[in-house]
């Protein structure tokens, strides 16, 4: 039967019997203190001691029935109370120690776990170190023997180097009169070379200039007179000196024929890009015409093209052919 049903049949008997007597205090706290322990952890943790206040309880109850006014009722009621009181501090006390005893366990196993991970630490770290020194002996044998190789390889190299050298001193010096000799020939060959050719060059310039004086301009409607000779400074679409002679031919030309109109066209070789040689046929025309004008034809019958290096007449990869593309034309208008 639990305490606080027992109690309750208890107190109802009480009633029945002297129900004009009250429980006196003692009794009454003997009853709550058993009441409280009861329903704590003493009935887990020390079962004996509460049946031990339930016991005195009990006796305390029976003589309160007997006698209710009894005086050894309360003290019976007292010691009841105090063994209750008892039961509930050892409870307090055992579920202590139970938590201390637990602490000091879960410390025990986190300071053996650490003292173990500590020897693995070490352990692992004492491992490391000597796989590093290891790798530094082995790594300091193969640099030794390295070095060994390379210096072999560059003593025998050094000796190749001299064998070579000493050979190639003796072939140059076998071969410094042979190679005197033949700079020699070659300087003589190559005066002579350069004479034969500015003798041809004089010679060809002189028929050129021949040729140019002799040029008659005949203006006829719908054909291109080429004013050969008519040159230009490098680059540039100022006239030389040597072109007005053909220039002068130029101006009779059209002087005697008052009703020709003629466009001049400028033409360039392939030197230089599309863009500048565009803008330099068409300065060259332009110049040409400047000349004429300023002895005294018309501009109203003239005008200027430019067609750079898009009408060759002649292969730019020659000399020769690039000179005959740079010119002046003439193209008289029908």
């Amino acid at each position: 039967m639990k305490p606080i049903t027992y109690l309750i049949i208890i107190a109802c008997a009480g009633l029945l019997v002297g129900c004009a007597t009250a429980p006196p205090a003692e009794l009454i706290n003997a009853r709550q203190a058993y009441q409280h322990a009861s329903a704590g952890q003493a009935a887990q943790l020390v079962p004996a001691e509460l049946h031990k206040a339930q016991v005195a309880l009990d006796i305390a109850e029976k003589s309160f029935q007997d006698d209710p006014k009894s005086f050894h009722t309360r003290d019976l009621a007292y010691v009841a109370d105090r063994k209750a009181m008892l039961a509930e501090a050892l409870a307090t006390t055992v579920a202590g120690n139970a938590t201390t005893a637990k602490a000091n366990k879960d410390y025990q196993a986190t300071q053996t776990e650490i003292v173990k991970n500590t020897k693995e630490d070490l352990a692992a770290e004492q491992k490391a170190r000597l796989d590093a020194e290891a790798r530094r002996v082995q790594d300091s044998t193969n640099a030794v023997a390295e070095a060994a190789r390379i210096k072999e390889a560059n003593i025998a190299e050094t000796r190749n180097v001299k064998e070579s050298t000493d050979a190639e001193a003796r072939r140059i010096k076998d071969s410094t009169n042979a190679v005197a000799e033949a700079q020699r020939v070659k300087a003589a060959t190559d005066a002579e070379a350069q004479r034969i050719k500015d003798s041809s060059n004089a010679a060809a310039l002189r028929m050129a200039e021949q040729k140019s004086n002799d040029t008659v301009f005949v203006l006829v409607k719908g054909k291109t007179v080429v004013l050969r000779g008519v040159n230009f400074e490098f680059n540039k679409a100022t006239l030389t000196k040597d072109s007005e002679r053909i220039l002068w031919r130029a101006c009779k030309a059209m002087e005697a024929n008052s009703d020709v109109r003629v466009i001049i066209t400028g033409h360039t070789d392939n030197v230089g890009g599309q863009k500048f040689n565009q803008a330099l046929s068409l300065k060259r025309a332009q110049a040409v015409k400047n000349w004429l004008v300023n002895k005294g034809i018309s501009s109203n019958r003239m005008r200027t093209v430019g067609r750079g290096l898009n009408e060759p007449v002649a292969s730019n990869d020659t000399d020769a052919g690039r000179a005959e593309n740079r010119r002046i034309e003439f193209y008289v208008e029908k």
